[in-house]
């Protein structure tokens, strides 16, 4: 083999590789779509029945997820964010970029007491159950199995109580 037909073997290699890539990566971005909406979607299922005007309300709106290596202009992941308004406190569930091997993370803000603490929902690559996050300074994060029971009980922190 002459160093043209190498370099012809070569090129075709790399290429098979970028479009294999590029195949991973749009399939993980729409499974990264699906799932938040769907997500979302449980979310306000699960809050429909305590929803009030004023007391309760669930809203979605457009949302470009971005990050240090993905600026807003460039990023291909469009999809919604939710905010859930609680007695005139609002909790936001923000999607992050999607992370290695399609790994779904969404920031929680409102909720948080901590001065360094975050709360965030994990969903990894190969599992369909989300995950509470709740990050504190250094130590290993805590983590919960996130269903309607657990946010209704992380939303009842919010209410602000009588004292007597």
């Amino acid at each position: 083999m002459d160093d043209v037909q190498q370099l012809g073997e070569m090129l075709r290699h790399y290429a098979d590789s970028e479009a294999h890539k590029k195949q991973q990566f749009d399939l993980q971005s729409a499974r990264w779509a699906q799932k938040l909406n769907e997500l979302f979607g449980q979310i306000e299922q699960w809050l429909e029945p305590v929803k009030t005007v004023g007391l309760l309300e669930v809203h979605r709106e457009p949302y470009v997820a971005s990050g240090p290596s993905i600026p807003v202009e460039m990023s291909t992941f469009k999809t919604e964010k939710l905010t859930v308004n609680i007695t005139g406190k609002p909790v936001e569930f923000v999607p992050d970029v999607m992370g290695v091997g399609g790994l779904i993370s969404v920031s929680v803000m409102g909720l948080t007491a901590a001065r360094h603490g975050s709360v965030s929902l994990v969903l990894p690559a190969d599992k369909n159950d989300w995950l509470w996050k709740k990050t504190n300074g250094l130590k290993d994060p805590d983590t919960f199995a996130f269903d309607a029971n657990f946010l209704a009980s992380q939303l009842q922190s919010l209410i602000p109580r009588e004292r007597a």
